[in-house]
C-alpha cells in the first residue's frame, strides 16, 4: 500500500512537471509571435493548494504593478474596517443655534445627500455651521502621482471633503458657425471657465489647467461641431463641497451670515441624522471597476480605524506591511507607496503577487473580483467566465493582470502577469495576456 501511494505521488509530480514544460514551450511561442520582448514579460503561476510554482519567468524582477496592486491592498483594508463598516456623514446639533457636519470621507457622498442632511436643520434657529474634517489627513493626492495628469478623470483628488466623486461633468455646446461655443455646467461647479472654443466643422477641443498660476480656471480652446461632454476632476474639494452645501441651504431659504468654521465634534453635540453607504459598494468598485479614489480613501479610513487616529496614507502602507507579516508574506522586497497602484514609485514582482494570492486563497474578499464579461474584464476572456476571477492594471507602457484560474483539469491556480514594454500598444499587451491565460486553462 505504501509503495502504491509513493508511486501515485511520483506520477503526479511527473505529470505537473510535464504540464509546466509544455506550458513553457507554448508561452515562449506566444511571446515570440506577439513581438513583445521576452525580457519585458514577467509571469508567475502557482498551484493554490500546494503553493508550488508551476511556471515562472522574470518572477523576481521589480516592476510597476499598476492597478493589480489593488489586489494586495484591499485585503488588509477590508479586514481592518470589518464587513459591517459604513461610510458615514453625520449631522449634529450644537447648542441652540448651531450645527456640525462630521465628514466621513465617504467616497459615495452626493449632493443629494447634502440635501438630506440640510432637511434636518431648523431654518429658524441656525446661525453657524461647523465642519469636522479631521477623519483623514489633509493631503489629497498620492505619492508619486503625476502632476501633469491632473485632468485625468480616473485620478481625482480625495480626502475628507469627498463629494460627487470629486469630478465635474461639463458639456461644450456648438452655437452658430464661427461663434463662441457654450459651456453647460449642470453641477454649478465653482470652476471658472476661460472659453475660446468656437463653433466649427469638427470637434477638436483642448482642455488645460495651470495649477500654479490659476488652479481653479479651466481653459478650453479649439472648435466644436456637435455637443461633447467631459468629466473633469475638481481641483479644490473644500471649495466645491462648501459651494454645494450653500446651494442646499439656500434651496431651503437658509442664508448664513457667518462662513463655515472647522471644528472637532464634542461629546455635547447631539446626533440628528446620518447619511451612510456600505463598505461592500467600495470593495466592489475597487475590484470590479478599479476606482482609484475609492481605493485611496478606503486605505486611509482603514488605517485611521485600525490605529485609532487620523487616517494617513503612510499608516495605510504600515497596515499593509503588518498584514503581510501576520500572514507570513515577506513584503520587504517590494515597495508600496499608495493603495491604488497609480504611482510609478510602486514596485512589485509577480512572484510576490502570486504568493499573496495563495496565502489569501480562502479570503472571501476575492469573490468580488471581476469575471469575464464584467468590470475591467467586460470584453475579455469571455469563454473562461466560470473559471477566472482577476484584476487588471494599465499605466503608460505597462499592462498587468492577476487573480485565480481554475484550469480545464479542475485544478486552481494563482497567477500574475506584468508586461512593461514601451514600444507596443496597450491592446497588444492585453492580447498577449489573454493568450497566456487561455494556455494556462488548457494545459494545466
Amino acid at each position: 500500500m505504501k509503495k502504491l501511494l509513493i508511486l501515485i505521488l511520483f506520477m503526479c509530480v511527473m505529470c505537473v512537471g510535464a504540464e509546466a514544460k509544455s506550458l513553457h514551450r507554448s508561452f515562449g511561442t506566444l511571446i515570440n509571435e506577439s513581438g513583445i520582448s521576452e525580457d519585458s514579460v514577467a509571469i508567475s503561476v502557482k498551484n493554490v493548494e500546494t503553493g508550488k510554482t508551476v511556471f515562472a519567468q522574470n518572477e523576481r524582477v521589480l516592476l510597476h504593478p499598476a492597478s493589480v496592486q489593488k489586489l494586495l491592498t484591499i485585503a488588509p483594508i477590508a479586514e481592518a474596517l470589518g464587513e459591517d463598516y459604513k461610510f458615514k456623514t453625520e449631522l449634529y446639533k450644537r447648542g441652540n443655534d448651531a450645527y456640525l457636519i462630521k465628514l466621513g470621507a465617504d467616497p459615495y457622498l452626493a449632493s443629494s445627500d447634502l440635501d438630506t442632511l440640510v432637511k434636518s436643520i431648523n431654518s429658524n434657529k441656525v446661525k453657524q455651521i461647523y465642519i469636522d474634517n479631521n477623519i483623514v489627513e489633509k493631503k489629497d493626492w498620492g505619492e508619486g502621482w503625476q502632476w501633469d495628469d491632473d485632468l485625468n478623470p480616473l485620478m481625482p483628488r480625495f480626502g475628507s471633503y469627498n463629494l460627487d466623486g470629486n469630478v465635474t461633468n461639463i458639456t461644450v455646446m456648438p452655437t452658430d458657425p464661427g461663434k463662441q461655443a457654450f459651456i453647460i455646467n449642470p453641477q454649478k461647479s465653482p470652476m471658472i471657465f476661460f472659453n475660446t472654443v468656437v463653433t466649427g466643422s469638427k470637434n477638436d477641443i483642448r482642455i488645460s489647467r495651470d495649477n500654479i498660476i490659476s488652479a481653479n480656471i479651466l481653459k478650453l480652446e479649439g472648435s466644436v461641431s456637435t455637443p461633447v461632454s467631459y468629466t473633469v476632476p475638481n481641483n479644490n474639494l473644500k471649495l466645491y463641497f462648501n459651494k454645494k452645501l450653500t446651494d442646499s441651504l439656500e434651496d431651503r431659504s437658509i442664508y448664513l451670515k457667518a462662513p463655515y468654521k472647522e471644528a472637532v465634534k464634542s461629546s455635547s453635540d447631539r446626533l440628528i441624522t446620518t447619511v451612510e453607504h456600505p463598505l461592500s459598494r467600495g470593495i466592489s468598485d475597487v475590484l470590479l471597476n478599479s476606482n482609484n479614489m475609492v481605493a485611496e480613501t478606503m486605505s486611509k479610513l482603514a488605517a485611521g480605524k485600525y490605529y485609532n487616529k487620523q487616517g494617513t496614507d503612510k499608516d495605510g502602507i504600515r497596515l499593509f506591511n503588518e498584514y503581510c507579516e501576520k500572514h507570513g508574506i515577506d513584503s520587504t522586497r517590494i515597495r508600496i507607496v499608495d493603495a491604488s497602484g497609480v504611482s510609478k514609485n510602486n514596485l512589485s514582482d509577480v512572484d510576490f503577487i502570486s504568493e499573496f494570492l495563495v496565502k489569501n486563497k480562502d479570503n472571501k474578499i476575492y469573490d468580488n473580483l471581476a469575471v469575464p464579461g464584467e468590470g475591467t474584464l467586460s470584453t475579455r476572456l469571455i469563454p473562461l467566465k466560470d473559471n477566472l476571477r482577476a484584476k487588471t492594471g494599465t499605466l503608460s507602457d505597462i499592462s498587468s493582470i492577476a487573480g485565480y484560474l481554475t484550469s480545464k483539469s479542475g485544478r486552481r491556480y494563482a497567477f500574475a502577469i506584468i508586461i512593461n514594454e514601451p514600444s507596443s500598444q496597450s491592446s497588444a499587451k492585453k492580447n498577449l495576456e489573454n493568450y497566456l491565460i487561455r494556455e494556462m486553462y488548457y494545459r494545466l
